[in-house]
């Protein structure tokens, strides 16, 4: 997490059934470019373009009852999971969804590498957001300016192995995600979860067949 300036929660603000991400295996390069002068063979590093102020002074929190179940779900209201993020693509046939995040810091995302398994276009991230089919005053949107895979990403017919990525959003007017009721970061654990701990899933699929 220090690569994206991360800040821990204190582990205070979490209950054992808030949203819980944790990863000890995150592995990401960060290779800077340098200049050679023409007298000397020795190279200057250049320091790297700096993110735009952080804006969040606080993590979301879900505000949802505690439910035991084993499938199914409620639906979510507006505003309920604010670190949510809907990842589309413009395809020839309109935007399309085709996986979920969670916003970790202004700037980046957290998800699933094998939501890039096949080569993939004009990826937007929509911060803020509820309904799919129509546009919401309190979306925030974001093109993506770069991928970052787990470099231990592997996925076989039997398992899948640290299916972890992140993505570094385009600020807009010098800004990334900005912090409203919708939109927030997810509070990240400092501490290990123990096999069996209780967890709300937030996102977007099907609630009904036919």
């Amino acid at each position: 997490w220090k690569y994206c300036d991360v800040s821990l929660c204190s582990g205070k603000e979490l209950e054992a059934s808030d949203l819980l991400l944790y990863s000890s295996s995150l592995i990401l390069a960060l290779h800077y470019t340098s200049a050679v002068s023409s007298n000397a063979a020795e190279e200057t590093p250049r320091e790297p373009p700096k993110d735009p102020r952080e804006m969040f002074q606080t993590c979301g929190q879900p505000e949802v009852r505690r439910k035991l179940k084993v499938h199914g779900g409620s639906k979510a209201e507006p505003g309920k999971h604010p670190w949510m993020v809907s990842l589309q693509e413009q395809t020839p046939y309109g935007i399309v969804y085709f996986c979920g995040g969670v916003l970790i810091k202004s700037c980046w995302v957290l998800t699933a590498a094998h939501c890039f398994g096949k080569p993939r276009t004009k990826i937007q991230v929509v911060l803020g957001k509820q309904d799919l089919w129509k546009k919401e005053d309190h979306e925030q949107i974001f093109d993506v300016v770069q991928i970052l895979l787990h470099g231990e990403y592997k996925r076989t017919n039997d398992a899948v192995y640290n299916d972890i990525a992140l993505l570094k959003l385009q600020p807009v007017d010098g800004n990334c995600a900005v912090e409203t009721k919708y939109v927030k970061t997810a509070c990240l654990p400092d501490f290990f979860l123990p096999d069996g701990t209780s967890c709300f899933i937030s996102g977007w699929g099907k609630t009904e067949t036919g």
